[in-house]
């Protein structure tokens, strides 16, 4: 008896294996337009990738000579970053100025007496100003922290609040203004003021500040000078030191120094009526010059106690009066005569020997504060004006804890006459005039800057109107001057430049890849990874045989490589400032030195930046007709090049478009197929289905037959 076959469930004779043999045949139209639309994607990814290789290289082509070009960016360089920082705009112009910090800018900062961990503050209307802003709120009581919180929520970035733990086991508080300047002072009010004088960070003011001036002075030299210091004030002439004893000084944070000073133009000069050289007078000898002998007195060392023929002021501040040699001068007179001329010391055997006539000393650091225990710290550098200027000086950061002694003038110029008048010592008059902090960490104060000799006062530690587009940041006092250049930022260009380069460089390697099938364009890229490797080889000649992009290749080589005028007619090359193709390097004939990519010399490059900028700016750009529109240069025409193929309906978006619509075409051929092949299919089953079904009919037929047989013969 023959299998059992069930149509549908299983084949007698495999029928479905012969139905995908015949729809294999079937499908190959199909399979070929589905490669062919596969190729167009592909196609259609490497114009798109194309665009934005040429976009990016146009972007950058636009940036060198456009509104925004690096050209007219700015740096502020400062020869002194802790001392003075700055950050510049491209309007300022490139200048350089000097600068002196006298003092930054603070602001109100006070500390409480230790308290318990367990202090209450009490409940009430707290209220605090500073700035011309005033902050008020109403605080129901609690610890210390929660006052802190509730300062700092409330604040209005005007105050804010801390604890800080001086001593272990207690905490103090610590009140802080946002706000600097002078003007700016923190004060209290309502139960913030009775807070304050509870925890100590204010006490009641003693009165007015006590201010003490110096009424005479005395000049180093054979004949001492007394002058008012409210007056025209003390010189000290060149090549001359002075000592000013202030008794003894014990600076608190508040105390505060204060005088005027001026400088002006002067040479000692020895004339033919004065002492001869080793003692004596009279007439010179026949051996001297003629002319005016320019010589220092002798160096005087000043003593720090007073003598009897020291001047008391106030019965505080001692003017010891020296003469040559270092001791005091008994028989001086207290002021010598307004039309007394002082005559200048004779030179002994022992004296310093004489500098040469044209030899100058230039220093402004001349002032300087002598301490009990001997040594000194220098004052910032005066200003260099013959008119009088204020100095200013908070004195505990300078002093550090010494006890300060006196003022000592070190006039070692040789052309520089040095002038004192209206010394002050006092202690500023505490906010309101009520109370004054009784341990303020730092007090409100300007920040004082000479910007060429010229001294200005700013609330805060950032200017910026001083200088046009330039921002100035006062960060710490500067004993010296700081050099301030405005300049071109050159390493801005620089970048700009290397990055026009990179993208020219992608750019050209990816044409060289899509229109050559020479694996060797890959090879050379030696910066690539396996990975981008691998890629750039499905791609490689793509679209080899495409004489649009042989000639955009050609036309992008040619700029790079063409000469571009600037205002004066003269041509320049890239190769001028260091970028050259690589087939211009020696070591023979290479192929891959002809791909038409760029290399820099970044030394070349450098050198050309510090003395030819513009000249490299007019040829990325230039406006030649004078319509102030760029109309020619290097990037412009690069730009004008590459717009075409990116912009709106561009032959980028024209490529890409056509592949489209072949793909769309293809993609509609490939639906009317499938529907096709399905019926194709479901035809060849059913065929197969009745032959099965037929056969398995003719089986039956044939079991039939066969029984009948067998019962014919049985009956016989």
């Amino acid at each position: 008896m023959p299998d059992i076959s069930v149509p549908g469930v299983k084949s007698r004779f495999d029928t479905e294996k012969i139905v995908e043999n015949l729809m294999r045949v079937e499908r190959l139209p199909r399979q070929r337009i589905e490669q062919t639309n596969e190729t167009l994607v592909a196609q259609k990814t490497n114009w798109q990738n194309l665009g934005r290789r040429i976009t990016q290289l146009r972007e950058y082509s636009r940036l060198l000579y456009s509104y925004q070009n690096p050209f007219s960016d700015k740096s502020a360089v400062s020869s002194n970053e802790g001392a003075l920082a700055a950050s510049v705009s491209r309007e300022a112009d490139a200048q350089q100025h000097e600068f002196i910090v006298k003092q930054t800018a603070a602001a109100d900062r006070f500390l409480s007496k230790p308290l318990d961990a367990a202090f209450q503050v009490p409940a009430g209307d707290y209220s605090f100003s500073t700035g011309g802003k005033s902050v008020s709120f109403k605080f129901s009581g609690g610890g210390l922290q929660d006052f802190v919180d509730t300062v700092n929520r409330r604040g209005q970035g005007s105050i804010k609040a801390g604890l800080v733990a001086v001593q272990k086991g207690n905490k103090s508080l610590v009140l802080e203004s946002l706000v600097t300047g002078a003007e700016n002072r923190l004060t209290f009010s309502d139960d913030a003021l009775r807070l304050a004088l509870q925890t100590g960070i204010v006490g009641q003011a003693a009165g007015e500040p006590k201010t003490t001036n110096i009424k005479a002075v005395a000049a180093r030299g054979a004949s001492a000078v007394n002058e008012s210091v409210a007056g025209d004030g003390m010189q000290a002439p060149p090549m001359s030191d002075i000592s000013i004893s202030l008794g003894t000084v014990v600076p608190t944070r508040t105390l505060i120094l204060r005088f005027e000073t001026s400088i002006t133009a002067a040479d000692l000069v020895l004339s033919a009526a004065s002492p001869a050289p080793g003692g004596g007078s009279g007439p010179p000898s026949n051996d001297a010059p003629d002319q005016a002998a320019v010589f220092p007195p002798q160096p005087l060392i000043p003593t720090a106690t007073a003598g009897e023929n020291d001047t008391v002021v106030d019965g505080k501040y001692v003017i010891q009066r020296q003469r040559a040699g270092g001791a005091a001068a008994p028989d001086q007179p207290d002021a010598a005569a307004p039309d007394e001329q002082a005559a200048p010391p004779a030179l002994t055997a022992g004296a310093p020997a004489r500098p040469p006539a044209d030899a100058r000393v230039n220093n402004l650091s001349v002032l300087s504060l002598e301490f009990s225990d001997g040594t000194s710290v220098a004052l910032p550098p005066v200003n260099d004006m013959s008119g009088f200027t204020q100095n200013q000086y908070q004195l505990y950061p300078l002093a550090e804890g010494r006890t300060i002694t006196g003022i000592n003038i070190n006039n070692d110029n040789t052309h520089r006459s040095v002038s004192i008048r209206n010394i002050q010592l006092f202690d500023p008059a505490p906010a309101g005039g009520e109370v004054r902090p009784l341990n303020p960490v730092s007090t409100a104060r300007d920040a004082i800057v000479l910007m060429d000799g010229i001294e200005v006062r700013r609330p805060t530690n950032m200017i910026d109107d001083l200088v046009p587009g330039l921002t100035l940041n006062a960060r710490a006092a500067s004993e010296t001057p700081v050099t301030l250049e405005v300049e071109t930022d050159t390493e801005a260009v620089k970048d700009a430049v290397i990055t026009l380069v990179g993208n020219y460089n992608r750019l050209m390697a990816e044409l060289n890849v899509l229109t050559r099938n020479d694996e060797s364009v890959i090879r050379e890229l030696t910066y690539l990874s396996e990975d981008e490797q691998k890629e750039l080889r499905d791609r490689l000649g793509m679209f080899s045989g495409d004489s649009d992009l042989l000639r955009f290749r050609s036309r992008l080589q040619q700029i790079m490589s063409s000469p571009y005028t600037d205002a004066a007619g003269q041509e320049h090359l890239l190769s001028s400032f260091g970028i050259m193709s690589d087939a211009r390097r020696s070591g023979g004939y290479d192929p891959s030195k002809m791909r038409g990519y760029l290399e820099i010399n970044e030394a070349a490059l450098d050198e050309a930046l510090k003395t030819n900028t513009d000249t490299l700016r007019q040829l990325f750009g230039r406006d030649s007709d004078g319509d102030l529109i760029i109309d020619t240069g290097l990037a412009y025409t690069l730009n004008q090049t590459l717009q075409p193929y990116v912009e709106l309906g561009g032959i980028i978006a024209a490529k890409t478009a056509g592949l489209d619509s072949r793909i769309a075409a293809n993609d509609r051929r490939i639906e009317t197929l499938d529907r096709q092949l399905s019926i194709k299919e479901q035809t060849l089953k059913a065929q197969y289905g009745e032959l099965e079904g037929a056969y398995t009919r003719m089986e039956r037929m044939t079991d039939s037959l066969e029984q009948f047989s067998r019962q014919s013969g049985n009956n016989r």
